[in-house]
C-alpha cells in the first residue's frame, strides 16, 4: 500500500517541498501498546474529520496542542541563520523569515488553517482519480476557477504548478491576503461540494490500514535542542494518515497525545 500513497504524494506534492526540521533524533525505543493505539485513534478521528468537515479549524480546537502555532514560531525564529530569510511552510509555499516575529499568532493561525484546507482539497482529489485509474497533472487537481483566483497573486500562482522562481510571503500584509485567498478558494472548492464530504471512506478498511499497514506505523523520536520548544528529550510520535497528511504528536500532562503539527506527508 505504501506505494500508492507515495505514487499520489508525487502528484499532489509536485512541487518543491522539504520536511520541518527543528531538531529531532530518532528513538529506537518502542511506543507502548497503549500509546500506539492512541496515537493510531488520534490518527482516525483526525482523518475522519477532516474528511467530513473539509475544515481543519475544528480538529485544531479538538486535538492541537493549544499553544502549537507559538511553539512553531519561537522555534523556527531561534532556527533561522543569517542564509536562511526564505523558509519552506507548506509544499509550494514559502515565506520570509521576518514574519515569525511581525505576524501575530491569529495571523498564522489563519495562515496555517488556510494553506492545509487547501491542500487537502488536492489530495482528496488525487485519491478519487487514483480510484478510477485517471491520470491527471497538479493543474487539475483544482478546478479551473480556483487555479484563476490562485493566478491573481504573484506567491500563489506559483503554488501549484512551478513557473519559474518562487515569490515567497515577504510581508504580514502579503501573508493576510494570501490567506484570504486561500480561505475564497477553499470556499470555492466547497460550495462544488454541495455539503458533501469530498471521499467516501470506509471506516472499516480505514482502520484495518492503520493498524496492519507500515506506512501508518507511529515513528518515535526525541526532541533535541529545542524541538517546538519543547525540552529536550521529550518523545514526539510521527505518524501518517491516509488524507496523505503527517501528523506530529506529544503527550500533553493529563497523559493525553495532542497533535503539534499537522502537514502534507513528504517523505521526508
Amino acid at each position: 500500500m505504501k506505494l500508492v500513497w507515495i505514487a499520489l504524494i508525487t502528484v499532489v506534492l509536485s512541487v518543491d517541498c522539504m520536511s520541518l526540521n527543528l531538531g529531532v533524533g530518532t528513538n529506537y525505543q518502542q511506543l507502548t501498546d497503549a500509546d500506539a493505539k492512541a496515537a493510531r485513534e488520534l490518527a482516525i478521528e483526525f482523518t475522519r474529520g477532516f474528511v467530513r468537515t473539509t475544515d481543519l479549524a475544528p480538529l485544531i480546537k479538538d486535538h492541537f496542542a493549544k499553544d502549537f502555532i507559538q511553539r512553531y514560531t519561537k522555534a523556527k525564529s531561534k532556527d533561522v541563520s543569517a542564509h536562511s530569510w526564505k523558509l519552506y511552510f507548506v509544499p509550494g509555499l514559502e515565506y520570509n523569515s521576518r514574519i515569525l516575529t511581525e505576524a501575530g499568532a491569529e495571523d498564522w493561525l489563519r495562515f496555517y488553517t488556510a494553506a492545509n484546507n487547501f491542500l487537502f482539497f488536492g489530495t482528496m482529489s488525487a485519491i478519487k482519480n487514483s480510484r478510477s485509474g485517471a491520470h491527471i497533472s497538479a493543474a487539475q487537481l483544482y478546478p479551473p476557477a480556483v487555479i484563476k483566483l490562485l493566478n491573481t497573486n504573484p506567491t500563489l500562482s506559483n503554488m501549484i504548478v512551478r513557473k519559474g522562481s518562487s515569490k515567497p510571503v515577504g510581508s504580514v500584509a502579503e501573508m493576510q491576503k494570501v490567506t484570504a485567498i486561500l480561505e475564497q478558494a477553499v470556499s470555492l472548492m466547497r460550495q462544488q461540494t454541495e455539503g458533501h464530504a469530498p471521499l467516501n471512506i470506509n471506516e472499516q478498511e480505514l482502520i484495518r490500514a492503520m493498524q496492519e499497514d507500515e506506512f501508518f506505523s507511529p515513528i518515535v523520536k526525541t526532541a533535541d535542542d529545542q524541538f517546538f520548544a519543547l525540552p529536550q528529550g521529550t518523545q514526539i510520535v510521527f505518524i501518517n494518515t491516509p488524507i496523505l497528511f503527517r501528523l506530529m504528536l506529544v503527550k500533553a500532562n493529563n497523559n493525553r497525545w495532542e497533535i503539534l503539527w499537522a502537514d502534507p506527508y513528504t517523505d521526508g
